[in-house]
């Protein structure tokens, strides 16, 4: 359990990060395309499908 990141000196842990799977990035782009999923999960298709920080869009 780690602590809150926000109080005291507690440090967050670090995020891992992977390549999404050929399966994975179909899945996020039909619901992208759908849009008839929740707006939640359109959302975060859409943060997953973004490309890196620091990386331009081509």
């Amino acid at each position: 359990m780690t602590s809150d990141p926000t109080v005291g000196n507690a440090v967050a842990e670090p995020v891992r990060v992977r390549r999404l799977t050929d399966q994975e990035g179909q899945k996020l782009q039909q619901i992208v395309r759908r849009g008839s999923t929740s707006s939640v999960r359109y959302r975060r298709a859409m943060m997953l499908l973004a490309p890196p920080a620091g990386t331009g869009c081509r």
